[in-house]
């Protein structure tokens, strides 16, 4: 089928070339790679850049299109199965994601088919999002935030996510007490009903976390991310005091990662990095894997507007879907959203599927000429 719709039967990859741009959210940096074939098809795709990773993500990027020039970019399984995700390092996942995202992208333009047509054909035409605090940048003061939990409330998103808490370990009674009532100003403003999750990054002890969660139960919390180390049994005595449900996943770059926490039975929903765990085909086998497990799927996004179009792509197809984050709103950081022609649509708190060839959107190049951080160029 593809190559009865290309001239040349013998589609190749000719090159691969990571761009590293300034990013949205005060975050360091994005790694955008496009790749390039003989017959002028490009794909883009970008991979979770790390706070002050971009240039290990970019050499690893480069490593690979050594290995790969001149092959089929149609290949993804072959690729997958050269060049999987890696448990112990994140950059090389992420690389590996960029790439995979933008073999999708090629995939999709030569059969003219939009990527979620490839996977079955979707099931949804619109993602459920929620907002998280990527909307708080460039607020001034914490009355500011709120204010912005409430806009986004009012936009049409069905839930708001952020992290409340300071320090690590084990908390003072005292400095928590400090820390939740943020959280009770927030579920005063939006209401008893709003759905409100809680991120911690990974920073309690099993203790800490403990007494955090305990402190939340009052506050009808959807979920409480990432409490602890993403270790099986540390989660599982977590979600052995609560009735709160633990969500994870952002740190997981493998099935094999995966699996392991949904065999520990401590989570309730967990959220693939599209971005990081090998792309949109694994994304979508770990989503399979926890319907198995009557586990939920909101995938993460804490990446640019790249990663949040491939994201859409596979939950589009996830059938235990719940959200799909979304870190974008901030006024200081509008530009991102120019940086896809066209732009991605979000209406009423969703994303609204496109319905043109791969991901749907071609790069503003003259934006990525001005965001382009120089000392990444290769």
């Amino acid at each position: 089928m593809v190559n009865q719709a290309i001239d040349n039967q013998d589609l190749e990859i000719t090159d691969i070339i990571p761009v590293t741009i300034h990013a949205a959210r005060s975050y360091p940096a994005w790694v955008i790679v496009k790749i390039q074939t003989d017959q002028g098809v490009e794909g883009i795709g970008e991979g979770f850049t790390w706070a002050g990773q971009a240039g290990s993500i970019v050499n690893y990027i480069s490593l690979i299109r050594q290995q790969i020039l001149g092959d089929s970019p149609c290949e993804i399984r072959s690729f997958l199965g050269r060049f999987p995700p890696k448990a112990d390092d994140l950059n090389w996942s992420a690389a590996v994601s960029a790439i995979e995202i933008a073999l999708w992208d090629i995939l999709g333009k030569v059969v003219d088919l939009p990527i979620y047509g490839l996977l079955g054909g979707a099931i949804r035409d619109k993602i459920p999002l929620y907002a998280d605090h990527g909307v708080f940048n460039g607020a001034g003061d914490w009355e500011e935030c709120v204010e912005r939990i409430l806009a986004v409330k009012e936009d049409g998103f069905e839930m708001f996510k952020w992290d409340p808490f300071e320090g690590s370990g084990t908390p003072t009674p005292s400095d928590l007490r400090d820390q939740i009532r943020k959280i009770e100003t927030v579920r005063d403003a939006v209401g008893s009903e709003y759905q409100i999750a809680i991120d911690a990054h990974n920073r309690f002890s099993v203790d800490g976390a403990i007494m955090a969660v305990q402190a939340l139960e009052s506050l009808n919390i959807f979920f409480f991310e990432a409490p602890t180390a993403d270790d099986p049994e540390q989660l599982k005595q977590v979600a052995n005091a609560t009735d709160i449900p633990i969500a994870t996943g952002e740190l997981t770059c493998t099935r094999q990662e995966a699996k392991a926490l949904f065999d520990s039975g401590s989570l309730g929903f967990f959220q693939p990095e599209v971005g990081t765990n090998g792309g949109i085909l694994e994304t979508v086998k770990t989503a399979d894997l926890a319907e198995t497990y009557g586990l939920k799927i909101t995938t993460h996004n804490w990446c640019g507007p790249v990663v949040t179009r491939a994201a859409s792509c596979a939950c589009s197809v996830i059938p235990n879907l719940s959200f799909q984050e979304y870190a974008g709103g901030a006024p200081i950081d509008s530009w991102e959203h120019e940086l896809l022609i066209p732009p991605t649509q979000i209406a009423n708190g969703h994303l609204i599927l496109p319905d043109l060839p791969g991901l749907g959107f071609k790069l503003n190049e003259d934006l990525m000429v001005s965001k382009q951080l120089d000392q990444f160029k290769v």
